[in-house]
């Protein structure tokens, strides 16, 4: 067998494969999304979905929002902090909507929607967090001016992002990624009417906040 064939039919696998996890960190469904993908996140994102639920702070009574909530580790955090208010979580993955409503029933306000479309009335959310979620949003200018939309004359909203330079050193990020530098994630958060303070926890983990000016 020709050795050329056999590392270009590897290349293949492996390509595959990233592309698969690439497609279930955007959107996480089916079997492997029902059983794998929510522990997975919760697990390698639970240092970063910490610090974001920290610079977020969010207080008793408060309506926050996570967008993206996947395996709903920030949930549980932020359900404990604005007790007795009822945290509100939106993902586009019915699995990770269906496992939410199934795990809080009515301790969480779970909607299936889009960041770009969310079923919130105007001024009605104190805090929004979304943790790893921009890189797979078709449309980020769209989904900011929604968060806006939605937030309150002093709310704010946390968005978590990985440097690109972190991010490129997993093979997966290089299929369905959209990646941002920090400049650009700041620049579209003043575009859609944010005052904007940027913070690194953690190398490579960044917390940048937007202010409803």
């Amino acid at each position: 067998m020709n050795i050329a064939l056999v590392y270009l039919a590897i290349l293949l696998v492996m390509a595959a494969l990233f592309f698969g996890m690439s497609r279930q960190l955007g959107h996480p469904s089916g079997w492997f999304g029902r059983r794998v993908m929510g522990k997975l996140l919760n697990r390698g994102n639970q240092r970063f979905l910490r610090d974001a639920v920290e610079a977020l702070a969010p207080e008793p009574g408060e309506r926050i929002v996570d967008v993206g909530f996947g395996g709903g580790y920030a949930l549980d955090l932020i359900r404990q902090r604005v007790a007795p208010a009822r945290p509100a979580g939106v993902d586009i993955s019915t699995v990770m909507v269906e496992q939410g409503r199934a795990r809080w029933g009515d301790g969480v306000d779970v909607h299936l929607a889009d960041v770009a479309a969310m079923p919130f009335q105007d001024a009605s959310v104190d805090g929004l967090l979304s943790v790893n979620t921009i890189y797979f949003w078709p449309d980020p200018a769209a989904a900011l001016r929604e968060i806006r939309r939605v937030l309150r004359p002093g709310g704010r909203v946390v968005l978590g992002v990985r440097r690109n330079a972190v991010l490129l050193l997993s093979p997966v990020s290089w299929f369905g990624f959209k990646l941002y530098s920090v400049r650009q994630v700041e620049q579209l958060l003043r575009t859609a009417g944010f005052k904007v303070e940027v913070s690194e926890q953690a190398r490579g983990e960044l917390t940048v906040i937007g202010r409803v000016q």
